[in-house]
């Protein structure tokens, strides 16, 4: 073994593992999608390198600094992390909104899913009236027709219905994600089944005079609730795209490394789907004598813009410094 030809060859390659391994020390989602896929590769190939160095006998020193990249790899694919207040305070204010905007594509993908089917079956319904018909619940047309929005019946059990409503929110969500590990496949048809149902409803109310107070009641906690359930569709996406597209890397590697940022992401949304279960009981449903209707579409529109500015904003400040750094 050519001991000084084997370290220039590898060298390069390990100070880029030790750059990497020092962001990650910090948190994995600091790291983009191809400085994830470079880790889990150098980590491989180094773990590979230390076998050679030690079956060779050549270099004592050498293989120390080898198998100290190698644990701290290791430690960095494999870890969990500790949950401390402040750490959950830092990846609310400023890691979740970063991941969110990391990660625009696989959540823009699952907008798209649920978008298009809904929009295509709005239109559909709306041009035929058999098609409507054929795809109305039993009774619920009569109900609109009658005056009658079941949503006001939350009104005498709101902290029951508060709680019912986030559990229900949030195992949505989860399971969007789960699905993922079906190769993205169960997660793309629960988002394109749910855009069906989505745009038929709209259609079926599209076509009774409650429409006004129908979309009045989804608007408050509408705003927050939708954007969380499509993040994490997106987060069970990348759980497909990992398995679907390991790259240089093994599924296994290649789940580890992005299903961390998956679970990152979809942990991310409770809080909002949380909030949003507290509007869904306590605001959304309350009669228009008690809240207007045009009050309601306006807090929808107040949350989904404060939303969208957490999102886009959210830790863009450590970024730019971060950025600023690298560059230095």
């Amino acid at each position: 073994m050519d001991l000084e030809r084997f370290i220039q060859e590898r060298d390069v390659d390990w100070k880029r593992l030790d750059a990497l391994l020092q962001r990650a020390s910090r948190s994995l989602a600091s790291l983009g999608k191809d400085d994830l896929r470079d880790l889990g590769a150098l980590y491989r190939q180094t773990a590979s390198d230390l076998a050679r160095v030690q079956a060779a006998a050549a270099d004592a020193d050498l293989a120390e600094y080898l198998t100290g990249l190698v644990v701290r790899g290791h430690g960095a694919i494999y870890r969990h992390e500790p949950a401390h207040l402040r750490h959950v305070w830092t990846f609310l204010s400023r890691g979740f909104p970063q991941l969110v905007r990391q990660e625009w594509r696989p959540i823009l993908l699952a907008v798209l899913l649920l978008l298009i089917p809904g929009v295509w079956c709005y239109i559909l319904a709306r041009l035929d009236p058999a098609f409507l018909e054929a795809v109305t619940p039993p009774g619920l047309r009569q109900r609109l027709d009658q005056g009658e929005l079941w949503v006001y019946r939350i009104n005498p059990i709101k902290p029951v219905a508060s709680s019912a409503i986030m559990t229900n929110n949030i195992a949505v969500t989860f399971t969007f994600f789960a699905l993922g590990m079906t190769f993205g496949v169960g997660t793309g048809m629960g988002l394109v089944s749910n855009g069906i149902h989505l745009g038929t409803i709209a259609a079926v109310v599209a076509e009774t005079r409650m429409a006004p107070e129908f979309w009045a009641f989804l608007a408050p906690h509408g705003a927050l609730e939708l954007p969380a359930i499509l993040i994490g569709g997106g987060a069970g996406l990348i759980l497909g795209a990992a398995l679907l597209f390991p790259g240089d890397l093994r599924r296994r590697d290649a789940l580890a490394l992005r299903g961390r940022v998956a679970v990152q992401l979809v942990v991310g949304c409770v809080p909002i789907l949380v909030v949003a279960g507290i509007i869904e009981a306590f605001l959304s449903p309350a009669p228009p004598r008690v809240m207007p209707l045009g009050l309601k579409f306006i807090t929808g529109a107040a949350l989904f813009i404060l939303l969208l500015a957490y999102l886009l904003r959210g830790g863009s400040g450590q970024e730019k410094e971060t950025n600023s750094t690298m560059k230095q």
